[in-house]
């Protein structure tokens, strides 16, 4: 990985130094308006906070556009300006999909490449454009027995279906898991989510604190926070 991957980056969120509600805080320069308004659409969809889920961190990952991937960090910054609780930050790297592709194809391997500490000072600068060098698609070595979810969502992952897991927080290692499994044609078009509010990102892995709500047609593998169940 000689040189590492290069990146565009953006901030979108709500924030405890403003009181703009959720706006884009700042963007690299090489960071087009079209890829913004694709991150500002994702961040949108990304769901209503349930009651009572405390402070989190979550990654996601989908096309910005044909030519384009984002890979968003999601992290729960406590309460917003107006003192209510539940504002998140969005930090979006926009990669090629050749640049995703030597990264693994996993959302996680971006981690080194991601921030939190947004402040005030961020609203009078552009972001740089990065370089990094991503972390070993699956993470360390897997010790002690794997997940019994792992293979069914390996399983339902190359045969086209979505997997929504119920999960009472992120499921990074679950996600790490069997992205390590996966083959390669599957991870570089599953658009995938460690946790997330809601679906309307058409994610074909996410885990979600709650299942009501959502309409299933039959194709989608769910499993339980604990042990799995066949699709409804």
């Amino acid at each position: 990985m000689f040189g590492g991957i290069g990146y565009e980056q953006a901030v979108y969120g709500s924030f405890p130094f403003w009181s703009r509600g959720y706006a884009m805080l700042t963007a690299s320069a090489g960071c087009p308006p079209s890829w913004r308004d694709a991150m500002k659409r994702a961040c949108e969809r990304f769901g209503e906070r349930p009651a009572g889920v405390d402070r989190f961190r979550s990654v996601f990952a989908l096309p910005a556009d044909r030519s384009t991937w984002m890979v968003v960090r999601v992290d729960s910054l406590g309460c917003d300006d107006q003192g209510r609780p539940g504002a998140l930050a969005f930090h979006a790297l926009f990669v090629s999909p050749w640049s995703y592709r030597r990264a693994g194809a996993w959302p996680h391997a971006f981690d080194p490449a991601f921030r939190s500490d947004w402040t005030a000072a961020d609203q009078d600068s552009p972001l740089p454009r990065g370089r990094f060098r991503p972390a070993a698609i699956g993470g360390p070595r897997e010790d002690g027995p794997v997940d019994a979810r792992v293979g069914p969502i390996v399983d339902a992952l190359s045969r086209n279906r979505r997997v929504i897991v119920q999960s009472r927080e992120p499921a990074d290692a679950l996600m790490r898991s069997a992205w390590r499994r996966l083959p390669g044609r599957v991870r570089r078009r599953a658009r995938a989510a460690s946790w997330a509010f809601g679906n309307a990102n058409g994610f074909d892995f996410v885990a979600l604190p709650r299942l009501g709500g959502l309409t299933f047609d039959g194709a989608e593998l769910v499993l339980a926070a604990e042990t799995s169940s066949s699709a409804p």
